[in-house]
């Protein structure tokens, strides 16, 4: 027996329902995931950060050896903290090393989360930075809620190096998408300065 004439219609709106509500439900769980944050698709006109004093920047600058720390430059330039010097400068940030490409908001939501709670800059290390996750780094720290640093460095010789430097480990895949970054794996520095190609960093004084 033939179904009848109108149950294609019914199913065609049951399964529009049910598309609908899906979009809904993934949407609702990023807002709560992100809740707190700046997203980019939420990000409006904005100032760029202050970022440090002239004077200390001056300081950091000049004290600068003729040789990077590392071949690590920004990802983009939309986090230079001082544009007309063509750098980004922070000083006692906390600093985060992973040799795993960071492609997703989630992987950075408690790296934010910790740095603004704590009212630190975020150095980010990795090999690569996908567009939305640059979106939402880029967001809040326009708008000034955390400051942040991203650069790219692949080598996996001196991925390990920069964590060492700043007293941590290379953070691996698994941790960052478990949310898993206690206090003691949390590296930081003196100071982190970084253009376009380079990175130059000031080891934290030994305690």
């Amino acid at each position: 027996m033939n179904p009848p004439w109108w149950g294609i219609p019914v199913l065609l709106v049951v399964g529009a329902a049910i598309i609908l509500g899906g979009w809904w439900w993934d949407r609702r769980r990023q807002r709560a995931a992100s809740e707190g944050f700046t997203t980019e698709e939420d990000l409006a006109a904005a100032a760029p950060p202050p970022g440090i004093p002239e004077d200390r920047l001056g300081e950091l600058l000049a004290s600068r050896g003729p040789e990077p720390t590392f071949p690590a430059g920004l990802a983009d330039r939309a986090f230079l903290t001082h544009p007309q010097r063509g750098v980004a400068a922070v000083v006692d940030p906390y600093v985060v090393v992973t040799d795993t490409d960071l492609d997703d908001e989630r992987l950075v939501l408690h790296l934010l989360d910790a740095a603004h709670t704590h009212r630190r800059a975020l150095v980010l290390v990795a090999p690569g930075f996908g567009p939305a996750l640059l979106g939402t780094l880029r967001a809040n720290h326009v708008t000034g809620r955390v400051t942040t640093v991203p650069v790219e460095l692949a080598d996996p010789d001196l991925l390990a190096r920069a964590a060492t430097l700043c007293g941590s480990t290379v953070v691996p895949d698994a941790d960052l998408r478990s949310g898993w970054w206690p206090a003691d794996r949390r590296g930081t520095c003196a100071a982190w300065v970084a253009d376009l190609d380079d990175s130059w960093v000031t080891p934290a004084p030994s305690t």
